[in-house]
């Protein structure tokens, strides 16, 4: 688990917004993982670095929203996308993979599928997307549902296959589930099926440029016969000593965004994420500082969520809160107010459990 396009929307239901006082969306980041909410109040939050509908398949409780609202929660559905799960209310699982033929026996390579996977996105075709899939990979639901949203320049060239490297084989669920977004992706047992079925490998390559996923490590598992995607993250780059790169502190003491933070705040996850911290960043409902968007992150974690009114208001973000991961060890917490291209840092602090 552990940042840009745009994101596409979907409705979040109310089990899974829970009570937040406000109409819930859900945004996933055009290069990226995440959430949260298009309320009346307007805030967007994107949270960009935890992939696909995660709220609904993992029972994550909301991860933004705003402070005040009388809204009612949304009551629209969302079609949550995990590996081995079943779509919808019918219960209806995903066909079972075909089985795979020793990697020896595969035909082409898994640098010319990642290349035909680039073609795809490149003319906008959703069948050909398709079939570059994977049967158990997490994009194949918001692929055949049509939720891709793809760039807006041509990405063909994007992707050389004589830069593809492949850095790994064979890769271990415990290995994949230490890419950033991974765990809010996949569980331990539906993806362990996956791989001990599968003889893949791991293709450093370009980045996926939809807005399935965010990354440039290809997941490439073979089936039926040929190479197919299965995920696309990233590699894990966290600091032994994450304080040896902190930058230094800065509050935003007159509360000109930032309203509180609630450093002992408790997301419910039903046990779906571990080893992280979470912190609840509040936003002020009075602005001393105009800004079109306000992102909140964590340095060291990696989770970044956006927060904003949309087409360029000022301070439609007022009002509003995020729920943020920070890493087990440490990690560095930053509050930045964006208008047009300047990015000013309003709040920097630092989360030391041992200290």
């Amino acid at each position: 688990m552990r940042s840009s396009q745009r994101y596409r929307t979907v409705s979040r239901s109310p089990d899974t917004a829970t009570a937040m006082g406000c109409s819930v969306r859900c945004i996933r980041p055009c290069n990226t993982v995440g959430p949260f909410i298009q309320p009346p109040c307007k805030p967007r939050a994107v949270k960009r670095r935890n992939c696909l509908l995660v709220a609904k398949s993992l029972g994550l409780a909301a991860l933004a929203g705003c402070l005040e609202t009388d809204s009612e929660p949304s009551s629209e559905s969302v079609t949550a996308s995990t590996s081995g799960s079943t779509d919808g209310d019918e219960g209806t699982s995903r066909s079972e993979p075909t089985d795979s033929a020793p990697t020896d026996t595969v035909a082409g390579t898994p640098a010319a599928t990642i290349g035909a996977y680039f073609q795809a996105v490149s003319t906008e075709d959703t069948d050909a997307l398709r079939d570059t899939l994977h049967s158990e990979s997490p994009f194949v639901d918001t692929v055949e549902a049509g939720e891709v949203v793809f760039p807006e320049t041509n990405t063909a060239d994007d992707f050389d296959p004589d830069t593809a490297e492949t850095v790994g084989t064979d890769p271990t669920v415990e290995a994949v589930l230490e890419f950033e977004a991974a765990s809010f992706v996949f569980d331990e047992a539906s993806l362990e099926s996956v791989l001990t079925t599968n003889s893949g490998v791991l293709v450093e390559a370009a980045a996926e440029p939809t807005n399935l996923a965010q990354g440039k490590t290809w997941i490439v598992l073979p089936e039926s016969g040929e190479w197919r995607v299965f995920w696309v993250g990233r590699r894990p780059d966290i600091p032994d000593t994450p304080s040896d790169v902190f930058d230094e502190p800065i509050e935003d003491t007159d509360n000109d965004v930032v309203e509180s933070v609630d450093w002992d705040y408790d997301q419910e996850t039903d046990g779906a994420v571990a080893n992280v911290a979470w912190v609840r960043v509040n936003l002020t409902d009075a602005p001393g500082l105009d800004a079109e968007t306000v992102r909140v992150e964590s340095t060291i974690e990696g989770w970044e969520t956006e927060l904003s009114g949309g087409e360029d208001e000022l301070n439609g973000w007022a009002g509003s809160w995020a729920n943020v991961a920070l890493h087990e060890d440490g990690d560095q917490l930053v509050v930045t107010a964006i208008s047009g291209d300047t990015e000013t840092v309003v709040h920097r602090v630092h989360y030391e459990p041992e200290s």
